[in-house]
């Protein structure tokens, strides 16, 4: 594991008995940590050792030129996220004052220090892997680390991924956490060292050096009964010779040294003087130990007034002056054990005057100094938690929102901010747990609904049960009462339209949409990312403005800096109708990577999954799409599931897996549909629709395109309809509905999307050349091929090629198809879209082409694919096939699928003359 060191247990005055290898080993890790970097966590019950050890390797490290910095978990600061970290960051500011400002920055939002925009969780634990960094510049650094196990939940993962990447530097990370405890780091992987109960001997060894003068009958007593416990063996043993001790009137122990000791620390503050003990609370409860805190909390004498726990051993000054220790951390919880609820709440009190300056602080020792009902301390407590979530600290946020809900004397005020900490619970963090027992307390408060009320409420039925009926009545009725003001919408009304328009958006059903629009038309032009913007972009997407589109652009050119997820996501959201994901790649996957936003996540992978989709990289859109699925069903946010469905069949059916796309659009039909969730039926039948195009089954691609939108008509709030015209259009034009393809196709122009982006302009451009007469056709493919930036959309440009080859082929330019047809299926083959491919290649073996090396065409078909051929020749239906084979419609679309390209043809009405052109087959020899 470690290298061992010929130290052994020459570790400075430890006094330490018992425990050579541990020491050893310890040392080894020094030596380790001072070349290039370590980390170990030492393993144990309360009072086995672990914070001795933690202070012999201190003093060994400091003996030896490394510089050490000391924290500690403290069990009252568990909700208060970073407070482990803020230790040690504390301790050292002038490193802190060398770091680049944006990583300083980072540090002092995230701990509270300053203000500013909320930094992404990545960038405050890479900003703390900076500042070590800094400090080990001139001399190795130890970070010491006590009760891991109540070390709030960000800064254990600030010092896990610190202890990830210590390789190469001079830092060693040492901690110390229960073995029995619950946040354990032991899934991380981190390597450990369990420290045990000394044995008999060492325990009496131990027992004899530092109490010589107790008899042996009473060492051996002690012995015993403390199960090999150190801190239990010298704190009962010292105990022993008190006068009325329980071991010379021979009582028992209570069950388990670590209670006693806790008791006997108990006694030995119970006897020092008010004034000490009404200090060392202040402490206790303040967590870092801030001498300068302390002191604001305590009065000018107040320090003075630790003399005698320092006497007692009870807690040390750090060498540089600036921090009070426990000595050990059940001395600081039989301090506050101690104390009465009164004495708690005077010392809260005061600690919030003295943290005036820092906001969420105050907040939280005002909220614990509070015992009833106070608005004033309840809108201190609200503020932080304001504080806190721009900071991206959203549990800390939905802590406090709570706790300023408990003080709040109005019951409608008291609503208000329940529902809001059950909607960033949902939303932000992905707790739906903690949501729904939170708004259990909002249904249990007797109030009318409140607007912040109804938009959990409703958040919460549409994301986990699908059901846009009741969220949309919910939310309906509670912003139809609320006040509208002149300007645009903030705040809960904000939130509430935003919920609204989502509910609208899945639902897909004029009873929802028309309200809403009715809503959207009475509020003023908003930014980009807002609900009314959102809402009229899905409305109709060709009434976007080019102001419209340059203020997104502007919008999304700010993301690079935004830590706020939920602007990140409202903002990718808008811009994934228009074409403009890329430009929100790099801020959608920090809400990713940071991973403290788990209800923001679920949405960042889907824009991950959708642009990976749209720009050709279609097996990492799958990749994001099956995590988006598994994600959504494990947290229960099982509407996002559906999406990750939705954009898998996509995948599939361009990539030509026919079975993996029928079973993604079936679990999303067999979901949606009981539910009435329109829109997400419509996802499912486009990619329906694209994979029967690809397999050139062009009348079921025709029957899934017209269950979104009939021919001629681009419905409003129906985005799918215009992503999906270019389907329907081919369809009808391979399928003989010519009509019906110029209908859609003069939709699709006239409806203006061409402006949004490159993409639509290829788009509509595409469809208008596949409907147009013989004498326009080649000038119309040659101007969409020809539109600026279409080459960032591969799949599109591959299949106008493939459109305009197959038209020059029926117009017998063969020589002219070739080139587009060879272009067409050479971009098929670079992304992987095999159906397509076969297409292309089917379309140039039929221009008289050959390519030799690759393909199937000229392959025999089997005894049964010629079978499913001659009767798909005559006319009949894939089930029809099926029934008379015995087979399923699965199989038989499989065989066809491997008959079209070793035929070389595209569809099903070449059949018959491919099948009469194949040689005879030749007689069967007789044995």
């Amino acid at each position: 594991m470690w290298a061992r060191s010929r130290t052994g247990t020459s570790v400075g005055p430890t006094g330490l008995v018992g425990r050579e290898g541990e020491l050893t080993e310890l040392a080894g890790f020094l030596d380790m940590a001072a070349v290039e970097g370590a980390v170990l966590l030492l393993t144990g019950d309360p009072g086995v050792g672990k914070t001795a050890l933690l202070d012999a390797t201190a003093e060994l490290a400091a003996a030896k030129g490394v510089r050490v910095v000391r924290g500690s978990g403290v069990e009252y600061e568990t909700d208060i996220s970073f407070a482990g970290l803020h230790q040690l960051v504390g301790s050292l500011p002038q490193e802190l004052g060398r770091l680049p400002r944006s990583t300083r920055e980072a540090l002092d939002v995230a701990l509270g220090l300053g203000a500013g925009p909320a930094p992404s969780r990545i960038a405050v634990l890479n900003a703390a892997l900076s500042l070590f960094d800094e400090a080990a510049k001139r001399q190795p650094l130890l970070l010491v680390i006590d009760d891991l196990h109540v070390v709030d939940q960000a800064s254990r993962a600030a010092v896990s991924f610190v202890a990830r990447r210590l390789g190469g530097r001079r830092i060693g990370l040492l901690g110390a956490q229960r073995a029995e405890s619950d946040a354990s780091f032991r899934s991380t992987g981190l390597p450990e060292l369990e420290i045990t109960p000394l044995d008999a001997t060492d325990a009496l060894r131990l027992l004899s050096r530092r109490f010589a003068h107790l008899p042996r009958r009473i060492l051996s007593g002690v012995a015993h009964e403390a199960q090999g416990n150190p801190l239990a063996l010298l704190e009962f043993a010292g105990s022993a010779g008190v006068p009325g001790d329980r071991h010379e009137k021979g009582a028992g122990w209570a069950s388990g040294p670590g209670r006693d000791v806790r008791a006997l620390f108990g006694a030995r503050v119970g006897r020092l003087p008010h004034e000490t003990r009404e200090v060392l609370l202040l402490a206790a409860l303040e967590g870092s130990g801030d001498i300068g805190v302390l002191e604001a909390a305590g009065g000018p004498d107040g320090l003075g007034e630790l003399a005698p726990a320092e006497r007692d051993h009870l807690v040390m000054v750090t060498e540089n002056g600036r921090a009070v220790r426990f000595r050990h951390p059940l001395v600081r919880s039989a301090v506050v054990d101690g104390s009465t609820g009164e004495q708690r709440r005077v010392a809260h009190r005061r600690l919030a005057e003295a943290l005036a300056d820092q906001p969420e602080r105050r907040g939280d020792h005002l909220a614990r100094a509070t015992t009833a009902p106070d608005e004033a301390v309840a809108a201190v407590v609200e503020s932080a938690a304001r504080s806190s979530l721009r900071r991206g600290d959203a549990d800390g946020a939905v802590a406090r929102l709570r706790r300023a809900a408990e003080l709040s004397p109005d019951q409608t005020v008291r609503r208000r901010r329940l529902s809001q900490a059950a909607y960033v619970a949902a939303w932000v963090t992905g707790h739906l747990e903690v949501s729904h027992e939170i708004m259990r307390e909002v249904e249990g408060v007797p109030a009318v609904r409140s607007l912040s009320a109804a938009t959990t409420a409703g958040f919460l039925v549409l994301v986990t049960e699908g059901d846009a009926d009741t969220a949309h009545a919910l939310l309906m009725e509670a912003i139809e009462q609320a006040p509208m003001s002149p300007g645009p919408p903030s705040g809960e009304l904000e939130t509430a339209l935003f919920t609204l328009t989502l509910a609208s958006q899945y639902s897909g059903r004029p009873e929802h949409w028309q309200p809403l629009s009715t809503v959207l038309a009475q509020l003023p032009a908003a930014s980009p990312a807002a609900a009314a913007s959102l809402g009229r972009v899905h409305h109709d997407l060709g009434s976007v403005t080019e102001g419209m589109l340059r203020r997104l652009d502007e919008e999304i050119s700010r993301l690079r800096d935004e830590t706020d997820a939920d602007v990140v996501i409202r903002t990718a959201l808008t811009a994934s109708y228009l074409d403009r994901l890329p430009g929100c790649r790099e801020a959608v996957s920090r809400v990713i990577r940071d991973g403290e936003a788990v209800g923001s996540s679920m949405p960042a992978l889907m824009f991950v999954a959708l642009d990976d989709l749209y720009t050709g990289r279609w097996q990492p859109s799958a990749d994001a799409a099956d995590e988006l699925v598994a994600l959504s069903e494990e947290t229960g946010y099982h509407l996002f599931a559906q999406v990750g469905h939705y954009i898998a069949a996509m995948a599939a059916a361009l990539r030509g897996d026919l079975d993996a796309c029928r079973r993604h659009c079936e679990a999303v039909w067999g979901w949606s549909g009981p539910r009435r969730l329109r829109r997400l039926e419509n996802c499912a039948h486009q990619a329906a629709a694209l994979a029967a195009l690809g397999a050139a089954d062009f009348e079921t691609a025709f029957r899934h395109a017209t269950a979104i939108c009939a021919p001629g008509v681009l419905p409003p709030f129906n985005p799918e309809a215009v992503w999906s015209a270019p389907d329907l259009v081919e369809a009808a034009v391979r399928s003989g509905r010519h009509a019906e393809a110029r209908r859609h196709a003069d939709a699709l122009r006239d409806a203006g999307v061409g402006h949004l982006s490159s993409r639509f302009a290829l788009s509509a451009a595409t469809a208008t050349a596949m409907t147009s007469g013989a004498e326009d056709m080649v000038r119309c493919f040659e101007e969409a091929l020809a539109l600026p930036g279409v080459e960032q959309w591969p799949f599109e440009v591959g299949r106008a090629r493939l459109a305009y080859g197959e038209g020059l082929r029926r117009q017998g330019l063969n020589r002219d198809a070739r080139v587009q047809l060879a272009a067409a299926r050479g971009r098929f083959e670079e992304l992987g879209a095999r159906s397509w491919e076969a297409r292309a290649a089917a379309e140039l073996r039929a221009t008289g082409m050959t390519r030799t090396g690759r393909g199937r065409a000229g392959e025999a078909l089997t005894p049964q694919e010629l079978e499913v051929a001659r009767l798909a020749a005559t006319g009949l239906s894939n089930p029809q096939i099926a029934s008379r084979l015995f087979l399923s419609p699965r199989t038989v679309s499989s065989h066809l699928y491997h008959v079209f390209p070793k035929l070389g043809i595209a569809s099903r009405a070449e059949l018959r003359d491919a099948l009469e052109a194949l040689p005879p087959e030749p007689p069967a020899t007789r044995p």
